[in-house]
């Protein structure tokens, strides 16, 4: 039994490092048997870490066929805004009540930088991919402020399911722009310590990329 877990658990870490590090392709049917053959497991233990990820939704499983990348569901969106919006809009309030300590001086600086690369990379090749991971890192920064690795986890997570979605929507035209422009709004506001105007900024900004996710998803052609 002992063994059976530790190969579980090891075809487990196996496909949540490969899925966290973008290396499996979004609509790709993956076969059990050959991850299996290249983890020189059986296939039970196999089984067992893929029902595991797809009760945690990173993969959906197609009975006969194999396993992909989860499909993002509008109820997926939902979820993964309503937790965005409780973690980043909590974290911004221990940032304003902090700003005078020379972590939270950091912490703007930081994200003022993130703000210029996004700037800088409109003015070069425009690529959503990089604006989309950029754009992760201003937000994660806010969370990585408050130092609770608990917090800071979940939210990776979390983010994790949206950022290919996120990355479509980077496509649409203007949105970049308009997402510089939401972030800087977003920093006046954390620099005047204007709590009430922060937080209606941090919420009309997730309720726009939350919006412009669910009108993707609609338009998203489904698996059969």
């Amino acid at each position: 039994m002992k063994s059976t877990q530790l190969l579980q658990s090891k075809a487990y870490d196996y496909l949540k490092d490969l899925i966290l590090n973008d290396k499996l392709e979004h609509g790709v049917i993956y076969s059990q048997k050959k991850v299996a053959e290249e983890l020189g497991i059986s296939k039970t233990p196999l089984r067992d870490a893929v029902l595991r990820l797809e009760q945690e939704r990173y993969i959906d499983v197609y009975p006969s066929k194999g396993f992909m990348i989860h499909e993002m569901m509008e109820d997926d969106i939902r979820e993964t805004y309503q937790i965005r919006n409780a973690i980043e809009t909590f974290c911004l309030k221990q940032l304003v009540a902090d700003l005078d300590s020379a972590n939270a001086q950091k912490c703007l600086i930081d994200l003022r930088t993130k703000i210029k690369l996004q700037q800088n990379l409109i003015e070069t090749n425009g690529s959503s991919e990089e604006f989309a991971r950029i754009d992760y890192e201003f937000h994660k920064g806010i969370v990585e402020f408050l130092g609770n690795d608990a917090m800071l986890h979940l939210y990776k997570e979390y983010m994790h399911r949206i950022f290919w979605q996120n990355v479509l929507s980077f496509t649409r035209e203007g949105r970049m722009q308009e997402t510089i422009r939401e972030h800087q709004g977003i920093m006046d506001a954390l620099e005047k310590q204007d709590g009430a105007e922060l937080e209606k900024l941090l919420n009309r900004h997730l309720s726009v990329a939350e919006n412009i996710n669910l009108e993707l998803i609609k338009e998203k052609p489904r698996m059969l």
